[in-house]
């Protein structure tokens, strides 16, 4: 910061409303030098769009640009350009009209050159009228080439351009018989000679040369069979129609000669195609239809050819759409590419730059675009020149080498060039132009491997400037497009901007501004802040900013609180009064204020944004805002109605339980939530758990309470009894205990099964009673009793001995066996002694 009156300024950085300075690479080191190569006097550039620089032709000779500058051409006879040369140094850049006499007036739009030689033609009323001349860079090698209508009369009726061929011009003149047809001169009034008379008579052919083609040249010329297409290598024997493509006396009007190779396109008018694309390698074979695009006699005009690599690439417009197309030189491999936005307008040009082909769109809805194109539909896009949401887009096309340069005005004070490569990383700034024009130059000129522009410079006026490829030219930095600078005071400002900073350039420097400091800045308006600097190469940095003064700084607001906390009784919410603020105004006047909802209102439960707001007389406004939160320190009733549940056990995982709850009820908020560990209905383990219930107001105030939920078992097992037992023994004493087992089932846990007496127990004969008792985990017991007989049975050894048991399998029939067996021994026995007795 620094201070300035006694108040504070910011710099210039820091008051940047609008514009980053680059698309891809930030303002990053500009990479090419910009120098002053002359002024360029008695332009106006107030009356025209463009500066003759770069509306009339130029011609190189002998490493020299040769071009016109001086006053706006207002007639046909009115023709005040001068001549002049530029080696590409500020002292080798020099008017050279001196090389006519002062009696002859050149004709700036037929300036030629051929390796050695400039030509055009030049006009005088006391000499020879118009006609053809030439130069060397010389007064004394300047001179007419041919009188070729002696006296004042014009061998050239017409101005028109001579077209280089070879070490020759061609160029179309009058004979002595008046009739017009092509000429060629070599510089010398022996080598200007008319090539053919390709309509014999006083008319002429009105010859119109179209462009080379491999080691001829082509032209159209109204011969007996009507305008048709024609070749030339200088010889009338190598001057020949090359076919006649509208039969008869009729005429194909050939035009638009491009190269690729060794063949050339062009289209004419064949009467069955309509106006359609052919091709020719200059002779009447090699001269063919290559396609008519679309079927029928009415064909779109085409425009623009440019070859790219082993494609053409051309317009195609048929009434107000114009789409892009290639061809290969087949009819099968002539096909359209893309379509332009359907709502261009303006004429669209091709620019090749390296291996892609650029061109500029102009929409009514889709604004300006720039496309690039390999010749496929696929790789025919946008190129994105976006940067923050604002669109960069340039004002013209120009090729560099291999790559597409193009001017941009950042804002209507300044201008830059830039570079793309189709992508946005590859779109950047090159550098910043001394400009002070309202709109940007129209083109380019490459010279070696500069380029030369025309632009209006704030401090050195309309000049021609020369920009190279240099890392080390210098630049400012720190130089916003648009920057608002704050008024002070009912008139504005003053000046007080730091100087941008400055990088690079070799010392010593000189800085120039258009705004000294504590120059007045008037308010409100707009206005172009120039810097330029110079370093000791002569190489010239340019800096312009679109300043506005305006009354930017708000009123100021002191005493807002951050936060109001509030306590209410009441659900209708709490009167609420503010703590009291103030408002300073810096540049005095009246400021209205504000305060929303006022001071005073009820407002209600809960959080409300309460904004002040001061607002100056030019709508400068400043705001404060803070929360006022109306809360209910009060917590709700407890939910809890019950404080115990008690419910039996289900199983082995115990039970599900349920409870009764208090109404909601709350002073101030009309909701309440509850939140609870556990909810009604869920299943509880054995023993007791316990639950609490949380019930939370609308401002966050909350209550708990608990209730113990014991699950238990209480019910004892349901035990079953075998039925009564009879144990026979032989023996007097008894026998052991012996008897089925009881069954117990339990639904919460497993029950353990008791006997008294046990089995195994010593039971005397008699009748004895079983105590049996089931009892689960919980303690919970189950009693039954049976009976046991124990019968004293001499026989019942013996009768369990031989196996005097009932049954039916092999045992108890072996059983009886013996039974019978032992019967049948016992009465052999009885029989023998009775026979003994």
């Amino acid at each position: 910061m620094m201070t300035v009156s006694g108040r504070a300024w910011l710099s210039a950085l820091a008051l940047v409303a609008v514009g980053g300075p680059a698309l891809a690479a930030g303002d990053g080191p500009d990479s090419v030098s910009v120098r002053q190569l002359s002024k360029l006097p008695d332009e106006n550039v107030f009356s025209s769009l463009v500066t003759n620089f770069e509306s009339q032709p130029r011609a190189l000779l002998n490493g020299q640009l040769y071009f016109f500058t001086g006053p706006r051409v207002e007639s046909y006879e009115h023709r005040p350009l001068t001549l002049w040369a530029t080696d590409g140094t500020a002292q080798g850049t020099r008017s050279v009209q001196d090389l006519v006499p002062a009696s002859a007036v050149m004709d700036p739009m037929t300036l030629a050159a051929v390796p050695g030689r400039l030509f055009f033609s030049a006009w005088s009323y006391s000499a020879s009228g118009r006609e053809l001349w030439t130069s060397d860079g010389t007064a004394q090698g300047t001179h007419v080439v041919r009188d070729i209508q002696p006296g004042v009369a014009s061998g050239v009726r017409s101005p028109n351009l001579p077209v280089a061929f070879g070490d020759s011009v061609l160029f179309v003149a009058e004979g002595s018989e008046g009739d017009s047809e092509i000429w060629k001169s070599d510089g010398t009034e022996a080598g200007t000679v008319r090539i053919k008379d390709v309509l014999p008579g006083p008319q002429g052919s009105f010859p119109s040369i179209l462009g080379r083609c491999g080691d001829a040249m082509l032209f159209s010329a109204a011969g007996p069979e009507g305008r048709e297409l024609w070749r030339t290598d200088g010889t009338e024997a190598g001057t020949w129609r090359v076919r006649d493509i509208h039969p008869g006396v009729g005429s194909s009007n050939p035009s638009a000669i491009t190269a690729m190779g060794s063949t050339c396109f062009f289209t004419v008018d064949d009467v069955q195609h309509g106006r359609a694309l052919w091709k020719t390698d200059g002779t009447e074979k090699g001269t063919a239809l290559v396609s008519d695009l679309v079927a029928g006699r009415f064909e779109p005009a085409l425009s623009q050819f440019t070859a790219l690599g082993d494609t053409l690439l051309f317009l195609a417009q048929d009434g107000q759409q114009v789409d892009l197309w290639r061809t290969d030189g087949t009819e099968a491999g002539t096909l359209p590419v893309k379509a332009l936005p359907r709502d261009i307008t303006g004429t669209v040009t091709l620019v090749r730059a390296g291996a892609r082909v650029y061109y500029l769109t102009q929409g009514t809805g889709s604004g300006r675009q720039l496309w690039m194109t390999d010749g496929t539909a696929e790789k025919t896009t946008v190129v994105p020149l976006e940067d923050a949401g604002q669109q960069r887009v340039p004002s013209f096309l120009a090729a560099w080498g291999d790559e597409l340069v193009f001017y941009r005005a950042p804002n209507e004070w300044g201008a830059e060039l830039w570079r793309t490569d189709g992508t946005a990383q590859g779109t950047y700034r090159l550098a910043r132009v001394p400009s002070s024009r309202t709109y940007s130059p129209s083109t380019v000129v490459s010279f070696g491997d500069s380029l030369l522009v025309p632009d209006d410079s704030n401090f050195q006026g309309l000049s021609l400037w020369r920009l190279d490829r240099d890392a080390t030219a210098p630049a400012f930095r720190d130089c916003p497009a648009h920057l608002d600078v704050p008024a002070t005071h009912a008139q504005g400002t003053e000046m007080h901007l730091p100087v941008p900073t400055l990088t690079g350039g070799q010392a010593p420097l000189t800085v120039r501004t258009s705004h000294p400091e504590g120059t007045p800045l008037s308010m409100p308006m707009g206005f172009g802040v120039y810097y330029e600097a110079e370093d000791a190469q002569g190489r010239v940095a340019a800096c312009a900013m679109d300043v506005t003064v305006a009354d930017l700084t708000p009123p100021t607001i002191q005493g807002c609180p951050s936060e109001l906390i509030v306590n209410t009784r009441s659900s209708q919410g709490a009167t609420v009064y503010y703590p009291p603020f103030t408002v300073t105004e810096e540049s005095g006047g009246d400021v209205i204020t504000s305060v929303i909802p006022e001071n005073g209102s009820t407002l209600p439960v809960g959080t409300t944004l309460v904004t002040m707001t001061a607002r100056d007389r030019v709508g400068n406004t400043s705001t404060c805002a803070f929360p006022v939160t109306v809360r209910d320190g009060q917590p709700p009733a407890a939910a809890c109605k019950v404080s115990e549940v008690r419910v039996e056990a289900e199983g082995p995982d115990g039970a599900r339980a349920w409870w009764p709850e208090a109404d909601a009820s709350d002073n101030v908020s009309a909701r309440t939530t509850t939140s609870r560990t556990h909810s009604p209905g869920d299943l509880f383990p054995l023993g007791i758990t316990r639950v609490q219930l949380t019930r939370t107001d609308e401002a966050g105030n909350s209550r708990a309470c608990e209730i113990q939920v014991k699950v238990r078992d209480s019910r004892p097992p349901a035990l079953t009894c075998p039925e009564d037992v009879t144990l026979k023994t032989a023996v007097m004493s008894g026998t052991r205990a012996d008897y089925p087992l009881a069954t117990a089932e339990d639904t919460v846990s497993p029950a353990e099964i008791l006997y008294t007496p046990e089995l195994g127990t010593p039971l005397a004969p008699g009748m004895h009673s079983v105590q049996v008792t089931a009892l689960d985990r919980a303690g919970n017991a189950a009693l039954c009793n049976f009976h046991v007989a124990v019968e004293y049975d001499p026989t019942s050894d013996m009768s369990r001995s031989l196996g005097c048991s009932v049954g039916s399998g092999p045992a108890s029939g072996a059983g009886w066996a013996a039974l019978l067996l032992l019967g049948w021994t016992l009465s052999r026995r009885k029989k023998g002694t009775e026979h003994d007795a």
